[in-house]
């Protein structure tokens, strides 16, 4: 049974996040952050303990260099859901994507980091783009503080 499967029910997202947790095998993320965007009522806390136990935070930032666009949009939604501090890098890079979907979820994702020194550095880098969505988007970010 695929781990989609195994994910299908929200009812059953307790017991699919153990087993996928326990088989250990990273190539589920995907299945389990499409789970977690479900538009249901349901506990999502066994997922993210999936994400985690899984190594979400190493797989997204090596997802965030893929050639594949919905890879890298992935791995920017499992920066967004498991913020770690080595994150902001990929992120910054993320943010400035030529594929509009994988940049917009970057840019939610690192909105949502620790603000950190680091952070601060990259987004202050970010707000002098030539981008100007983006320019503008990080200048709010940082006068949130």
């Amino acid at each position: 049974m695929s781990a989609a499967d195994l994910l299908a029910h929200p009812g059953d997202w307790p017991r699919a996040a153990s087993e996928l947790a326990a088989a250990g095998d990273p190539s589920v993320l995907p299945d389990l952050v499409a789970a977690y965007d479900q538009p249901v009522e349901a506990s999502r806390g066994e997922l993210l303990d999936a994400m985690e136990a899984l190594g979400g935070g190493a797989e997204a930032r090596r997802l965030a260099g893929s050639s594949d666009a919905a890879e890298r949009r992935v791995a920017a939604r499992l920066m967004q859901l498991l913020p770690e501090p080595e994150h902001v890098a990929a992120l910054e890079r993320l943010a400035a994507d030529d594929d509009g979907a994988v940049a917009t979820a970057a840019r939610k994702a690192l909105r949502g980091q620790r603000r950190t020194p680091e952070w601060r550095a990259a987004v202050e880098r970010l707000a002098a783009s030539d981008d100007a969505d983006l320019a503008a988007a990080a200048q709010g970010w940082l006068a949130e503080g």
